[in-house]
């Protein structure tokens, strides 16, 4: 089909509409836009969020679509949003329709699976392979082993459910990776898990900072001497307050270092189902003059400020998923320092800038945080480290490389004859 353009991207980030205008998440926003300087055109199918459901969405920083550089070039089709089992039945079969046509319009297909039921990208892929098309899988997070660890705290009914809804997951992610043609996997975990599917595996990470975000030569020099005199510790973290997060035991950590004499002044930005459970168990430990949950901070620079002025970055991951905060952190010459995953271990092991404990052994992980307290010189390090690491991490490299992945493995044959035509009648 000669008439074909631009990439067809199918994602779980949803839109939103409100006075007649659409919405997406900021940093969905910046995505595309790199994405549109690589392939010209964008068609993006995602699924609308609901009025009552956006209502209570806080986490989520909206841009109007018209905000967009050069606007014309993106294409937004509302999917419905149908994730229980009988909105799923009655739109499914319209949205396949809806999707077949996406797919026939657009050179290169790409589909952000996350889920089972209402997974729009995940139905994409299945018509992509009736159409004999290659298509992109993209995943930030090992989505069957998340729902079978969050069950796993429940009760035995949500256990049992967790693990019929996970093992049809799994099933399902296995179908549509194997019948792809790339494989992009944010961060170690996920590649470890879905990597055998795909023949053409590649880690690649989710990065939304620009060039220019990375802390200077000059700040990371004053950094490395405050952290060896500076008689405070100072700690943050940015994420929201959910179980994946494990913030009790984040909130334990600290407590730990202070009991055993540590200085510490520690930051939550964000916002969560947790955070009443997390204030009780600040009271309870009597952290207030330690701990401040400061809640969302909408001004992304300000953020980065914030980090860039903490010691290090606690964090008490819990579950296969590769958080961007950790990246941004040592783009701001911030050390790492939490739970072990796969995910840490592929970010530090060529530059360091980490120093992780066993999953769930916060007890170890406050003796980190003393250990780092008392020698500044070993902190010092590790700063300069994550500042010589994050260099590496901004947008326009990240989507660059991802680009050149797609064009490299998703080539279409009616364009590779056009190639050839333009080639013989140059000759």
């Amino acid at each position: 089909m000669k008439d074909r353009k631009g990439m067809l991207l199918v994602l779980h980030s949803p839109l939103y509409q409100r006075d007649g205008r659409l919405f997406l998440d900021d940093q969905a926003g910046n995505g595309l836009e790199q994405w549109a300087d690589h392939f010209g055109s964008i068609v993006i199918a995602a699924p609308l969020l609901p009025d009552r459901l956006a209502s209570q969405q806080r986490v989520t920083f909206w841009r109007d679509i018209s905000t967009l550089k050069q606007p014309e070039r993106f294409e937004f089709v509302p999917l419905p949003w149908a994730y229980s089992l009988p909105q799923f039945l009655q739109t499914y079969p319209s949205t396949c329709k809806l999707l077949a046509t996406l797919i026939q319009r657009c050179d290169y297909l790409q589909f952000a699976i996350g889920g089972l039921i209402g997974d729009w990208a995940g139905i994409a892929a299945l018509e992509a392979r009736k159409q004999r098309r290659n298509y992109a899988i993209h995943a930030d997070r090992v989505e069957h082993q998340v729902v079978k660890q969050l069950a796993h705290a429940g009760s035995l009914k949500k256990q049992m459910i967790g693990r019929v809804r996970s093992s049809l997951m799994a099933r399902f992610e296995k179908y549509v990776i194997q019948s792809s043609t790339l494989g992009l996997w944010h961060g170690q975990d996920c590649y470890e898990a879905y990597q055998s599917l795909c023949s053409n595996s590649y880690i690649v990470h989710d990065v939304h900072t620009k060039p220019e975000d990375a802390i200077t030569p000059k700040a990371l020099a004053e950094k490395v001497r405050s952290a060896e005199t500076n008689s405070v510790l100072r700690i943050c973290y940015a994420g929201r307050i959910n179980p994946m997060k494990a913030p009790l035991d984040w909130v334990r950590a600290i407590g730990a270092a202070r009991d055993a004499g540590v200085n510490v002044q520690a930051t939550w930005f964000g916002e969560g189902e947790l955070i009443d459970e997390m204030k009780s168990l600040i009271a309870e430990l009597k952290l207030e003059q330690c701990i401040k949950l400061y809640g969302l901070e909408r001004d992304r620079q300000k953020l980065l400020q914030q980090i860039r002025e903490s010691h290090l970055m606690l964090f008490t991951h819990i579950t296969p998923e590769s958080p961007r905060c950790l990246i941004e952190a040592l783009i701001s010459g911030t050390p790492i320092v939490g739970y072990d995953s796969s995910y840490v271990q592929e970010l530090t092991q060529s530059h360091g800038g980490g120093v992780f404990v066993p999953i769930h052994d916060w007890h170890k992980l406050g003796e980190q945080i003393v250990a780092l307290d008392r020698d500044r010189e070993k902190l010092a390090q590790l700063i300069q480290q994550a500042g010589i690491n994050g260099s590496r991490f901004n947008d326009k490299a990240v989507f660059a490389e991802r680009s050149e992945l797609i064009k490299k493995h998703l080539g279409y044959p009616e364009a590779e004859a056009e190639v050839g035509e333009q080639l013989v009648m140059v000759s």
